[in-house]
């Protein structure tokens, strides 16, 4: 439903002083359509960071750039690039492999040995190698 409000002084120097402005329903965020998208987007709710926050990680400080440039990255309007990557991912704390996974079990494979300390990673790379070579 549109609702026009006439509102006194709400724009200087428009004809008698009255502007109409419209009040509408919020705007529902567009859906991913990537899934890169959908990994970018629900990391960046789960570290409870708006779209302007990421973008000031990004040293996007002014709200209308940063806010429609995650926007554009969440929505598969734009990718971004290598290094706007690596800044997305730390700042998230996730690693960008994360992101770019082609499934969701290699992302998840992909998150949880990121979280492992080396010596653990070592530990379950020689185990995926043997699983592998080893014929069934």
């Amino acid at each position: 439903m549109h609702v026009a409000i006439i509102a006194n002084d709400l724009y200087r120097g428009f004809g008698s002083g009255y502007a109409v402005a419209s009040c509408r329903p919020p705007m529902q965020p567009k859906s991913p359509a990537t899934l890169f998208g959908r990994r970018l987007r629900a990391a960046r709710v789960a570290a409870g960071l708006t779209q302007a926050d990421l973008g000031r990680v990004l040293g996007l400080d002014d709200q209308n750039t940063g806010a429609p440039r995650v926007s554009r990255y969440e929505t598969g309007r734009h990718e971004p690039d290598q290094e706007t990557m690596a800044k997305i991912a730390e700042a998230l704390g996730l690693p960008v492999a994360y992101f770019h996974a082609v499934d969701n079990v290699l992302a998840e494979v992909i998150l949880l040995v990121s979280r492992m300390p080396p010596a653990e990673r070592e530990a379950i790379l020689a185990l995926i190698r043997e699983r592998v070579s080893t014929p069934e």
